[in-house]
């Protein structure tokens, strides 16, 4: 079994603590919606984000968008999970078929976060677990894609594949700890930076 796994994902809805900020309010009044139900995005909140914690790691729910379609439109058979930067895990059925029009993916992931699941009929297409990033990864031989680490060939089978899916920086140290506890091995494929999307494409062309 093969796992993909996009770690600390730049998805998440707006914070309490910059809800009433006019940059939110006035995005949640033309969308009428409240404030603490739209998904944070740089590109709309940036003023009110310059004093958030880990703010350069947030806001970019663009990243896990064009990574999924990439993943879901593959041919291969794994699961794929998504780990976001606040420690919430959702599933996401491979037979899903996410809207390619980011506005619309934006609204299914409000969607999401309000009402946990989202099917279609009976199916379970997307979905909020109960589950923690070390649960999703225990029990496989677990492999890391992270600048520094070993360059190396390898093919992905019967393993979980972890792909950071935020702008900027490094894994938390909390997650480094998990990574650490389920005996992960680091891959690099560049002395440089690389963005999660090539990245991605890197990982689907070693299944």
């Amino acid at each position: 079994m093969l796992r993909l796994v996009f770690v600390e994902s730049s998805l998440e809805t707006v914070p309490k603590s910059i809800a009433n900020h006019p940059a939110v309010l006035n995005d949640a009044r033309r969308r009428k919606k409240k404030p603490t139900e739209m998904i944070l995005d740089d590109a709309k909140h940036h003023s009110a984000m310059k004093k958030l914690d880990r703010r350069e790691k947030r806001g970019r729910p663009d990243i896990i968008h064009q990574c999924l379609l990439l993943v879901l439109d593959s041919p291969f058979d794994f699961e794929v999970y998504v780990h976001t930067i606040n420690d919430v895990v959702i599933w996401i059925n491979r037979i899903t078929r996410l809207p390619r029009n980011y506005n619309r993916f934006i609204g299914l992931m409000e969607d999401l976060f309000k009402k946990r699941v989202v099917k279609s009929g009976e199916t379970k297409l997307i979905e909020v677990t109960d589950l923690s990033l070390k649960e999703v990864l225990r029990g496989l031989d677990v492999y890391v894609m992270r600048e520094g680490g070993e360059k190396r060939e390898v093919k992905f089978e019967d393993c979980a594949v972890c792909i950071g899916a935020f702008p900027h920086g490094d894994f938390e140290d909390e997650t480094l700890k998990i990574f650490e506890e389920v005996g992960a091995e680091f891959v690099s494929i560049s002395d440089r930076p690389l963005t999660a999307l090539y990245t991605t494409c890197w990982v689907l062309s070693r299944i």
